[in-house]
């Protein structure tokens, strides 16, 4: 992302236009996606760190003592939270007993989500799901990202782990994203995922 794209999105966003909105307007102004020179993920990727800087500090702290209220009434609740490198949430992550309790009986399929983009700080809702055996939907676990990159992938499949108990899912169906399919192979072990 050169300075004057940033300079060009951080303008758009202040005048409110949602990401899509911004990234349509610069495809549209140069000609086609192919020759704005980043890729819409890129672009997300861009506004979310830009959003991340007006969250307060209060709003952060009141999530995490719900984390600790949750954790004070459920002693198998399990969360993490991960900092950026200026102290604030970049990635947040739960799941209660259960959570648990369903993973360990239906959890060897898995569906892993991250479409969901419907919040004020742009964080990317990425919630673990199954199936259970009246075919209704049940929630492993639940997370919120701020990127789709490797590394956030990694941080979160090693959280997801380590709150199963080390229990892997036999399959899990994701979308096609190409840092997810780096942090899979790293992080979940016997994998036989679907992209």
């Amino acid at each position: 992302m050169t300075g004057i794209k940033g300079q060009v999105i951080e303008a758009m966003q202040e005048s409110r236009l949602r990401p899509m909105e911004s990234f349509n307007y610069m495809s549209n102004e140069a000609g086609g996606e192919d020759a704005i020179g980043h890729t819409v993920k890129d672009h997300m990727n861009y506004c979310y760190k830009l959003k991340i800087k007006a969250i307060e500090v209060g709003d952060s702290q009141v999530v995490c003592d719900k984390l600790h209220e949750a954790y004070s009434e459920d002693p198998n609740f399990f969360f993490r939270v991960r900092l950026d490198s200026d102290g604030r949430v970049c990635n947040l992550f739960w799941r209660d007993s259960m959570m648990l309790e369903d993973y360990k009986i239906y959890g060897d399929v898995t569906v892993f989500d991250t479409t969901y983009r419907t919040n004020r700080y742009i964080l990317i809702c990425a919630p673990f799901v199954g199936i259970n055996n009246h075919w209704k939907n049940t929630m492993f676990a639940c997370s919120f990202i701020g990127d789709e990159t490797t590394d956030s992938f990694v941080w979160l499949f090693e959280t997801f782990k380590k709150a199963m108990g080390g229990k892997c899912p036999v399959s899990l169906f994701t979308d096609q994203d190409v840092a997810m399919a780096a942090a899979i192979p790293k992080e979940i072990s016997n994998f036989e995922g679907t992209f």
